[in-house]
């Protein structure tokens, strides 16, 4: 009979330590940091992908380098505003995390995201990419300051 107790025990004991490893597992999983985290303010407005940002400070996270590289853009306060994924990559950072904005048909738009933490750009406008275009008439650069969490 204690033989039988004993055999319990150490299944029991055997399938608590097997769930255990699986839920450590899980939550290493989900704390996982992301690829890139930085903050960034913009003094105007400004069109990325689909959206309009308005001036403020705002932050930006790449969960993985994964492709299609997914940047997620919130308020200061972490209000989520947009979801942009790059057109292309690149490998010329010039040594600096920016963000790269040109101005376009009387708007300003980010050109590409420069990652040097990362060792590349994420363009999100491939027109402005491909060399000089007519109603380009400056480009800007805003610095962006990443963080390790």
């Amino acid at each position: 009979m204690r033989r039988i107790q004993r055999m319990a025990e150490t299944i029991l004991l055997i399938a608590f330590l097997a769930s255990s490893l699986f839920f450590t597992r899980s939550v290493e999983a989900q704390a996982q940091h992301p690829a890139f985290f930085g903050m960034f303010t913009l003094p105007y407005q400004v069109h990325w992908g689909g959206s309009v940002l308005q001036p403020g400070k705002y932050s930006v996270t790449i969960k993985s380098t994964g492709s299609p590289m997914i940047a997620l853009v919130r308020t200061a306060d972490g209000n989520a505003v947009t979801y942009v994924m790059n057109g292309s990559i690149s490998t010329h950072t010039n040594n600096e995390n920016a963000l790269f904005l040109h101005e376009k048909e009387g708007q300003v738009v980010v050109h590409s995201l420069a990652l040097a933490d990362l060792g590349m750009v994420l363009i999100y406008d491939p027109t402005l990419a491909k060399g000089p275009v007519q109603e380009v008439r400056q480009e800007r650069s805003l610095p962006i300051l990443s963080a390790k969490k």
